[in-house]
Formats: structure tokens, C-alpha cells, sequence
């Protein structure tokens, strides 16, 4: 139980801070910092209450498929931006 309430307290953090962002002008960076939130919050979700962080190959699949989900988009938002 205290690791689910930490768990839900940091996807409550990182909610605050997701509407934080939102009121804030970061310019080309907007899209860049929403995917970066929104990849940690379901990084958190999946690896404990998906149950992933017990399995440590899956957990690292998952956590590079995010990884490299966030660089290819990056690299798209970099494209269409100019």
C-alpha cells in the first residue's frame, strides 16, 4: 500500500504539473514537454500497476519503446516545425 500511495502521489505531482505547463508558453517546446510528462506518467503506470518493475526485460522493453517512441517524435516535431 505505501508503494501504490507514493505511486499515486507522484501521478498526482506530475498531473499539477502537466496543467502548470499548459499556462505556460515554453514556444516549440510545448509538444516536446507534454510527451515528456505524459511518457513518465505511463512509464509509472505500467511499470507498478502493470506490474512490469517485476520483470525486468519487459520493464526494459517497455521503458525503451517509450524512450525511442519520445526520439522519433522529437525528431518529427523538429521536421514539421520549420
Amino acid at each position: 500500500p505505501k508503494t501504490y500511495a507514493a505511486i499515486l502521489g507522484a501521478l498526482l505531482v506530475l498531473t499539477v504539473v502537466t496543467v502548470a505547463a499548459a499556462y505556460v508558453d515554453f514556444g516549440a517546446l510545448n509538444t516536446v514537454i507534454a510527451l515528456l510528462i505524459a511518457s513518465m506518467k505511463a512509464s509509472l503506470v505500467a511499470l507498478f500497476f502493470m506490474h512490469l518493475k517485476d520483470d525486468k526485460f519487459n520493464a526494459i522493453l517497455f521503458v525503451g519503446g517509450v524512450f525511442f517512441l519520445a526520439v522519433f517524435l522529437i525528431f518529427t516535431l523538429f521536421d514539421v516545425s520549420h
